[in-house]
C-alpha cells in the first residue's frame, strides 16, 4: 500500500489494517488491535516525518502473528533518542510492545519492520 504525505493517510492505513486483521483474523482481541495501531501509527509517522516520497506499507500474517513492513527513501537506519528529547520515542514504543523488530538497509533506502500476536479476546 503506497503512503503519501499527508496525515488523512494515516487515518486510511490504519482503518484498512484493522479491517485486513478483522478479516482474516476475526478473533484477535481488542489489546492487540489497539497494539497494531499504535505500532503501525509509529512507523507510518516516521516515514511520512523523515522521509521522502514514495514509502510504502506491507502487511503479512504468519500464524497469530502480523508483520508490519514500512520501506521508505532514507538510507539512514531509525535510531532512538532515548532520554529526555522533546520526540523520538516511538522506536522505545515498537520495542515495549512487538514481540521482535528490526530494519534492513535496502536498495533506494531501508526497510522497518515489527511483528505483533494477534491475541484472541473479546473482539474491539
Amino acid at each position: 500500500m503506497a503512503l503519501e504525505e499527508d496525515f488523512t493517510t494515516l487515518r486510511r492505513v490504519r482503518g484498512r489494517a484493522v479491517a485486513f486483521v478483522r478479516r482474516h483474523r476475526p478473533h484477535t482481541g481488542a489489546d492487540a488491535v489497539a497494539d497494531l495501531r499504535l505500532v503501525l501509527d509509529e512507523m507510518v509517522c516516521n516515514a511520512m516525518r523523515h522521509a521522502r516520497p514514495p514509502s510504502e506499507l506491507t502487511l503479512s500474517l504468519r500464524g497469530d502473528r502480523i508483520l508490519i513492513e514500512v520501506s521508505d527513501s532514507l538510507p539512514d537506519l531509525a535510531r532512538s533518542r532515548g532520554g529526555y528529547a522533546g520526540g523520538g520515542r516511538g522506536l522505545v514504543l515498537i520495542d515495549a510492545i512487538a514481540e521482535r523488530w528490526g530494519q534492513s538497509p535496502r536498495p533506494g533506502g531501508k526497510t522497518v519492520w515489527a511483528e505483533l500476536a494477534l491475541h484472541a479476546g473479546q473482539a474491539g
